[in-house]
């Protein structure tokens, strides 16, 4: 009931307000000396230097929390584009690893209720695959999870997680994943997650499963990966972490830590219970998009719950680019995804949950009716090649040479890929068929 356009839009027109207004959004009374200048709200938003100068100025007169001023703004949700997380410091990310992998009991053999046999939808057609160790229901179309397991997306009914063969590793771009999602009670602390993974590394490591990922984390791989959903019912994120060890005051960095780009739902947008355009504590369905445009990616994210829609477009950017092209999103990267806690997951829910130590539910996940779908027309399997009696003709008249399928001069792909083809570069590769 609070919001109009001048509130929480600019700070410095706090003098102009009654003090039981800027009380039911900061939970402070209204100090107009807090302000060199005081003056009337124009517009209907804030620059995110003029927020940051406002709370600072006040901040000199009273001790303040921005976290009151989130916490007022999920009360009372303003309208998109009045408050944005740039005025805070952007918390570190928890420094546990996620979860633990499921190894089973006797060595690779497992039992039939071990195997997670999943049935994902491709294009129309049903088809097997396995998440060994999962709990699956509903004939092989759900998965129940539980903390604190992760389950890696495999061909067959294995926990043989050293050689790369044996894992499904889809190639995305192109393609639309889409699952629905049922995240009841699964509230504050939690984290189910899906994402993606250049795994398996030589190294077995401390989980002696060969994972890698773009955390670094000592005793374990190190290697991109793309974070296609992490959440709970308080929030969803999908975060990129690619690995061009160049960033910037982190020299130490092989990989982005804190991810770039980073999307995130909103609280008004999505947050367990009403007055939001998602419920997060009733079913929804989750739909991401790998959208190739002149070879650039985009990865487009649509949270449905009947009639109401959130979408989120991330890139086109040279980190996700990087993830393309450097990371192996291209050749496929393993499928991992799992359901672990953390007392310190502020970083991804502390929009809503706030800053204090966080205990999560534990209550179960529910994942269910898999697919990926070919955007456009699937192309069709290159042929064998025919072996040819014939002796080399010798080189090339002048003039011709050989070609790649490169994305932005910056990088082609290797010798034998599928799309080393004019037609599949062009076409639904996204590449320039260039020579070389």
């Amino acid at each position: 009931p609070y919001w109009n356009t001048c509130e929480l839009s600019c700070p410095p027109c706090c003098a102009a307000m009654s003090p039981p207004r800027m009380r039911a959004i900061v939970g402070l009374s209204c100090v107009g000396a807090a302000f060199a200048a005081p003056r009337a709200c124009s517009g209907d938003a804030c620059p995110a230097d003029e927020l940051l100068d406002g709370i600072s100025a006040l901040q000199t007169a009273i001790p303040f929390d921005p976290a009151m001023l989130k916490h007022a703004a999920l009360k009372h949700p303003p309208p998109q584009g009045y408050l944005t997380n740039n005025f805070t410091a952007r918390p570190a990310r928890s420094s546990a690893p996620r979860g633990a992998p499921f190894l089973g009991n006797k060595g690779g053999a497992l039992d039939p209720h071990e195997e997670g046999k999943l049935l994902i939808e491709e294009d129309g057609v049903l088809k097997t695959y396995y998440l060994p160790g999962a709990t699956i229901e509903d004939d092989g179309k759900t998965v129940k999870f539980t903390p604190p397991l992760r389950f890696y997306l495999m061909k067959e009914p294995t926990t043989d997680y050293s050689d790369a063969a044996k894992f499904y590793k889809p190639i995305f771009p192109g393609k639309t994943f889409t699952v629905d999602m049922k995240l009841e009670n699964v509230g504050c602390g939690c984290n189910v997650n899906f994402y993606l993974v250049d795994m398996p590394v030589a190294e077995a490591g401390k989980d002696n499963d060969h994972y890698c990922d773009g955390q670094c984390f000592d005793g374990l791989g190190c290697c991109a990966e793309f974070d296609m959903n992490e959440g709970n019912n308080a929030v969803q994120q999908i975060t990129n972490h690619a690995c061009t060890r160049d960033y910037d005051g982190h020299p130490d960095w092989a990989c982005h830590k804190w991810g770039e780009p980073e999307v995130k739902m909103s609280p008004w947008e999505f947050s367990g219970g009403r007055g939001h355009t998602i419920d997060g504590n009733k079913p929804f369905t989750f739909s991401q998009q790998f959208k190739m445009t002149d070879g650039q990616l985009q990865v487009i994210t649509t949270i449905t719950q009947g009639a109401a829609k959130v979408e989120k477009t991330m890139g086109p950017s040279a980190q996700l680019q990087a993830m393309l092209t450097g990371g192996s999103l291209l050749n496929g990267m393993a499928f991992v995804t799992g359901y672990w806690t953390a007392p310190d997951m502020n970083w991804l829910d502390g929009d809503v949950c706030g800053g204090g130590t966080e205990r999560c539910s534990e209550a179960p996940a529910y994942i269910s009716n898999w697919r990926i779908t070919t955007d456009s027309p699937a192309p069709p399997a290159p042929p064998k090649p025919e072996p040819n009696p014939e002796p080399n003709p010798g080189p090339a008249p002048s003039g011709e040479g050989s070609y790649k399928c490169c994305y932005g001069g910056a990088s082609c792909n290797a010798k034998g890929h599928w799309c080393n083809e004019e037609e599949h570069c062009t076409g639904s590769c996204g590449g320039q068929w260039t020579k070389v």
